[in-house]
């Protein structure tokens, strides 16, 4: 029973860890935006992309055509889908509610959409639909990752 109970802290901490890294890497990054000056709907109309693939398809043609975008692309795409795989093993083990897929869906959707919107907001970042694709489907191979019964 200690055993248990030590795996549990243990898990916890590593979760907690990993929050405030997740917190740091979107919040207080410096990944400002292009137009500090303008409103706040001035920025959005230049800060989103609503077109599914759209960057993805991006950073192919750019590394076709110039292969030093490589080691860039590869950070932004396999950064995204990384960055909330450990998010898709933590919450199922932490919390028996979420081990279904449609919750953990549900939740990652949720939290990866207001992560998207505060970034844009707060002019941290833009709102990418494919920022949104890449890390949700890192969420759900998390949670595949262990498919706790």
């Amino acid at each position: 029973m200690k055993m248990r109970k030590f795996a549990r802290v243990l898990l916890w901490t590593a979760f907690a860890v990993y929050s405030v890294a997740v917190f740091s890497i979107l919040f207080l990054g410096s990944r400002g935006g292009r137009f500090p000056y303008d409103s706040v709907w001035e920025y959005m109309k230049y800060s989103v992309q609503p077109i599914p693939f759209k960057t993805i398809f991006g950073y192919v043609r750019d590394v076709i055509d110039k292969r030093w975008m490589l080691g860039l692309a590869i950070r932004n795409v396999l950064g995204n889908f990384i960055l909330f795989y450990p998010m898709g093993v933590f919450l199922p083990c932490l919390f028996r509610s979420v081990r279904t897929v449609k919750k953990s869906l549900l939740i990652a959707l949720c939290t990866i959409l207001s992560v998207e919107i505060v970034q844009l907001v707060f002019r941290l970042g833009i709102f990418d639909i494919d920022d949104l694709i890449l890390n949700i489907t890192g969420w759900i191979l998390g949670h595949f990752t262990l498919a706790i019964p």
